[in-house]
């Protein structure tokens, strides 16, 4: 025979949409703030393996194209000796000596430059020695035009108070 006896019951109710959001907003906060935490970081992959090492400089030339139309256009080419280098290190630091008056130490970085759809290298100077002046916290951004394991161009413009600006630096391995 069934006996029933007077017990309770625990009865386990199913989430509530309450419970579910004061517990759900306080994770997902966590989750988040552990994300920005973790994926800020100093990217130090500078860019392609082919950039790391050693180059001589061919030549650096310079054009300036004058202010307005009374400006006479001025340019230079520099060739580059035994003694003249780029060094890109494979932890995104770029060590340059070019003649007695170039003279520098930059951070660098690579990046697409979505107007010409090159690879850019992108510089933070921590130390510019050019023409005798010492300079700090410059910035500058060339763009990759040939790179491979014995030949790297680097070509840079941009508006100056004289004029527009062209650089094209030949370096080989």
């Amino acid at each position: 025979m069934y006996h029933s006896s007077n017990y309770s019951r625990t009865v386990i109710k199913p989430y509530t949409k309450t419970y579910i959001m004061k517990n759900l907003i306080p994770v997902s906060l966590i989750l988040i703030i552990a994300l920005a935490l973790f994926s800020c970081h100093k990217d130090h992959d500078a860019g392609p393996a082919l950039l790391v090492g050693n180059w001589t400089i061919v030549s650096d030339s310079t054009y300036n194209s004058g202010i307005g139309p009374n400006g006479q256009p001025t340019g230079k080419m520099y060739i580059g000796t035994a003694a003249d280098y780029y060094h890109f290190t494979a932890n995104g630091k770029l060590y340059v000596h070019e003649g007695t008056f170039l003279i520098d130490t930059a951070d660098y970085t690579i990046a697409n430059d979505t107007h010409t759809n090159y690879k850019m290298v992108n510089l933070k100077f921590s130390y510019l020695y050019t023409y005798g002046a010492t300079i700090t916290g410059a910035n500058g951004a060339f763009d990759i035009t040939t790179v491979t394991n014995h030949s790297l161009v680097l070509y840079s413009r941009g508006l100056t108070p004289g004029g527009i600006f062209y650089e094209a630096i030949t370096l080989r391995k």
